[in-house]
């Protein structure tokens, strides 16, 4: 039975591009999620499940846990997943991601591998928009292994537990920004590596309502860095500072082709990035994941969603925070 020390008992290496994937099945369909957000399996009980009334779509009820009730969602039903496969001994996976604890019905666990994120494909984009429970898949074993996106799953079951994930508005009674710190967004540019379209999305709204209109998103870590290393190469053929093309880069962790530790340690150890700020943006941030950031040479890392943090560390790691604008003055 996998639990937390099992997960602390194979602790990756940081900055390596690795990543441990639970393989579970539903029906005959192999599915994964990183071990990272996995807090425990345990069997099913469905005498541990207590229904509730207009309950949203897929939801079971909730499950009582060590004297502590979780929600409980059929993974097959949610995804819509048909078939006739019934499991004799159906499995709780049971998460941890975004402050909230998560309890998902699945057939059975089959084995945790051991990947470089290299390995795990971004889905092809006339896909992807179809099918936005899913972030990749990775081939293993001649099994297509489909990488859900766990946190979009839970923000559509419970839009206003998860409306901060969903939504982002400005402090209406929040001070007006000074027009110069505006002006000074305005010229800052941006990259963005996230391979969620929804929080990719919610990040590029919240920046721009705030001034960072310069921006470059991209949907894995492997992209943004061919993004950045053309920048690099530009900036010397013009004799330029990096800085004159690139403010600041904002990664999640978890991403196809390249994490985002893997990323922010290349720019760390490249000399011709210095002096670029790179923040972690992730629902996996912890203690343990937070010394993995400090590793790296990560500027910041900030908990998912929690986007007006995000907003306020980008304006003072830039030197754009409204008392030293109003110093200036």
């Amino acid at each position: 039975m996998a639990n937390n020390k099992a997960k602390k008992d194979i602790l990756l290496e940081t900055g390596t591009n690795e990543v441990e994937l639970a393989e579970f099945f539903l029906g005959e369909s192999s599915y994964g999620v990183n071990v990272a957000k996995i807090r425990e399996f345990v069997p099913y009980d469905i005498k541990t499940v207590t229904k509730v009334p207009n309950s949203p779509h897929s939801m079971l009820g909730m499950l009582l846990l060590r004297g502590k009730t979780i929600p409980l969602v059929d993974l097959k039903q949610n995804l819509e997943q048909q078939d006739d496969v019934v499991s004799e001994r159906p499995v709780v996976l049971v998460t941890e991601f975004n402050s909230l604890t998560n309890g998902f019905l699945i057939d059975s666990i089959n084995q945790i591998h051991r990947l470089s994120w290299s390995d795990i494909k971004p889905l092809n984009q006339l896909i992807s928009g179809h099918s936005p429970r899913i972030t990749g898949t990775v081939h293993i074993k001649g099994r297509e292994i489909l990488i859900l996106d766990l946190e979009y799953i839970i923000g559509r079951l419970f839009p206003e537990q998860m409306s901060r994930l969903t939504e982002y508005e400005s402090d209406e009674h929040a001070p007006q920004v000074h027009e110069s710190l505006q002006e000074k967004r305005n010229k800052c540019p941006v990259v963005i590596a996230e391979d969620s379209g929804m929080i990719r999305k919610l990040i590029i709204n919240a920046l721009k309502k705030e001034g960072y209109i310069n921006i470059n998103d991209f949907d894995n870590g492997l992209s943004a860095y061919h993004y950045l290393s053309n920048l690099k190469q530009e900036a010397e053929a013009n004799n330029q500072s990096i800085s004159e093309l690139l403010s600041i880069v904002v990664s999640d962790i978890e991403m196809p082709q390249m994490d985002g530790l893997n990323l922010c340690k290349r720019i760390k150890e490249d000399t011709g990035f210095s002096g670029v700020p790179v923040i972690l943006f992730s629902s996996l941030i912890n203690e343990q994941m937070i010394k993995k950031c400090k590793q790296v040479g990560a500027d910041g890392q900030i908990s998912k969603p929690e986007m007006k943090k995000m907003i306020t560390y980008i304006d003072e790691i830039l030197g754009l925070s409204e008392n030293e604008n109003n110093d200036e003055e």
